[in-house]
């Protein structure tokens, strides 16, 4: 009841299927993630982690005029699947291809990294690609207690913003609706699999290992 009246819940439109409304959440949590820090268009952006929301703050870059992206990660599947989408400057699991992402951008690095994943060395990584004065944005959850070792003379030195971002607000919820309603991102395209309610468990086990997955639908 609280929830209700204080606006969490949002009419969905005549015109917007259930399995597109079905991923309003997690846009929405990558949407707060956005709200939280400055860019332009024409900004450079990596992506740590190509899961589903990797992929959404990737359709994020192409909807606000980003003129690179570059993706990371160490599944072949989501590489391949991020290659698909056909916005990213590189997509690579190879840790050396970080020298050439610095060729890419004039050995600046990129304006914002954005790690959508719980991986440690991916901060690192993003510390490396980030330019001066750029933001790393911490979206991936990392495992409880996970402790890292940061040389904090580099972050300073660069002068480099780090925005942690968790969840998603009721105006994060709202823009989101209105991006998947206004077809500026296609959240459709996430969708991998579907089940029938009787496959449930099946569905549930599949999401549980990820193999060869994005988003996992499951229909009455």
């Amino acid at each position: 009841e609280w929830n209700v009246k204080h606006g969490g819940v949002l009419k969905i439109p005549d015109a917007m299927s259930f399995d597109e409304a079905a991923m309003i959440e997690p846009l929405a949590c990558c949407v707060r993630a956005w709200n939280k820090f400055q860019y332009k268009k024409g900004d450079t952006a990596a992506i740590f982690g190509t899961g589903p929301t990797g992929i959404m703050h990737m359709m994020l870059a192409k909807a606000n005029e980003f003129s690179k992206v570059f993706c990371f990660d160490v599944n072949d599947f989501r590489l391949n699947f991020a290659k698909a989408f056909d916005v990213t400057t590189l997509v690579s699991r190879n840790p050396n291809s970080i020298p050439q992402l610095l060729t890419d951008t004039q050995n600046q690095g990129v304006d914002v990294s954005i790690v959508a994943t719980g991986s440690l060395l991916a901060v690192s990584d993003a510390i490396l690609c980030t330019r001066k004065g750029g933001t790393i944005v911490l979206f991936g959850v990392p495992s409880k207690g996970a402790t890292m070792d940061i040389d904090m003379s580099v972050v300073y030195s660069k002068e480099i913003t780090l925005v942690p971002s968790y969840a998603a607000s009721d105006h994060d919820t709202k823009q989101s609706l209105e991006l998947i309603a206004s077809g500026k991102v296609d959240v459709k395209k996430l969708i991998t699999h579907r089940y029938a309610l009787a496959e449930s468990q099946k569905a549930f086990e599949h999401a549980h290992t990820g193999k060869n997955a994005m988003k996992i639908i499951i229909h009455d």
